[in-house]
């Protein structure tokens, strides 16, 4: 029975680096609002896609996501290797380029050209209030590491606090701070945790037995 556990926890072990996700929690900040970004990417949420999910961590302030943009190392097609995970509009693909679209750049901001650019949802205070969404990159055989996607920027509009009840009219263009800012965590497959949960559920009833 202890050769059996040992085995069991050793292949556990083992899987644990077969899912990837960066985080990008680091943000180099253009205006005074400052909103707490976070951005990951993941090889596990679908099996065929790298699943970015965009989202605001402790919202003292919120704002209307208007635009999205990333650099990467690889020859992404957009929009045929891209789906929406989200119910909100993605339009207005760039490359190489500040501009997503109407009222949606990141000049000022940088001087440096982003690979990839998109628009998210309707532009203005009438439209939707995009403050998550999360959409796919094909994988393909590339692997996820903090060399694949290297920066992201975001443009929101509407930025504010306590929206309800006051005006929240500011306008950010925020940039991950380093291309390092991604940072690699191991995350456990959910069939190995299953696994190892029923494995261990044999033994002990057959210990008890």
């Amino acid at each position: 029975m202890v050769k059996i556990l040992i085995t069991t926890l050793i292949m556990f072990f083992s899987m644990l680096s077969n899912a990837e996700v960066i985080t990008y929690t680091d943000w180099e900040y253009n205006s005074s609002d400052e909103i707490d970004w976070i951005v990951t990417i993941d090889d596990e949420s679908h099996a065929d896609y790298f699943t970015f999910n965009i989202g605001i961590g402790s919202p003292l302030l919120t704002g209307d996501v208007l635009g999205f943009a990333f650099d990467t190392s690889a020859d992404f097609a957009l929009p045929a290797d891209l789906v929406n995970f989200s119910p909100y509009d993605i339009g207005n693909y760039n490359t190489n380029s500040l501009n997503c679209g109407p009222g949606c750049n990141f000049n000022g901001a940088t001087s440096d050209n982003f690979d990839h650019l998109m628009s998210i949802g309707q532009q203005g205070s009438g439209g939707d209030n995009v403050t998550t969404f999360s959409f796919g990159l094909l994988k393909g055989d590339l692997t996820l590491d903090e060399n694949l996607f290297t920066r992201v920027g975001i443009r929101a509009q509407s930025v504010g606090d306590n929206c309800d009840n006051s005006s929240c009219d500011g306008s950010v263009k925020d940039i991950s701070a380093t291309s390092m800012s991604g940072s690699i965590t191991d995350v456990p497959e959910p069939t190995t945790v299953i696994l190892l949960g029923l494995t261990l559920l044999g033994l002990v009833s057959r210990k008890i037995s």
